[in-house]
Parts: C-alpha cells; sequence; structure tokens
C-alpha cells in the first residue's frame, strides 16, 4: 500500500468538476423543495414560478458552493501546506 501526502489542490480543477456536481446536487435538493415537498413559500407560488424559482434555486445554489469549494481549498494551500507543512495523508493500492 502506498503512502500519499496531498501537498497542494488545484483550484482549477475544483472549477472544472465542482460546479457540475453542484448543478445536479441543487437540481435534486430544488425539485424536493419545490415540487415534492413544496416549503410554506413554494406551496403558494404556481407552476411557473415554481418552475422559475427552482431555476434559480439551482443555479445560485451551484455557485454559491463552488464558490465555498474554492475557499476551503484555498484555506488548505495555504494553511495546511504552507503554515503545518504537512497535508492530507492518501493510501492508494494497485487495482489487480
Amino acid at each position: 500500500m502506498s503512502m500519499y501526502d496531498v501537498k497542494k489542490v488545484q483550484i482549477i480543477s475544483i472549477l472544472k468538476v465542482f460546479p457540475i456536481v453542484f448543478l445536479i446536487l441543487g437540481a435534486v435538493i430544488g425539485i424536493f423543495t419545490f415540487f415534492l415537498t413544496p416549503t410554506d413559500l413554494a406551496a403558494g407560488l404556481g407552476f411557473g414560478a415554481r418552475l422559475l424559482s427552482w431555476i434559480i434555486f439551482v443555479f445560485l445554489y451551484a455557485a454559491i458552493m463552488a464558490v465555498g469549494a474554492v475557499f476551503v481549498a484555498f484555506l488548505y494551500n495555504i494553511v495546511v501546506a504552507k503554515i503545518l507543512g504537512s497535508g492530507v495523508v492518501i493510501a492508494l493500492e494497485p487495482k489487480e
């Protein structure tokens, strides 16, 4: 089993992958929030308003969460990699 120390997280790679993941997650959460089990505010809306609210929610959720992920990666790069000098240790096994 090989042990690897994560020294730095590439922020560009986070910006490529995380918005797509958060778009999908936001869409699923939004379907529950606006359509399947609507909140008190969403229950009073018509279908068009719910659909528009869902679309806005999905994009805002993805944007806010992606910015949060970039911020966490930035903090990891500064605090863990530079100040502490040791990062997360990952154990990898070769695939058979």
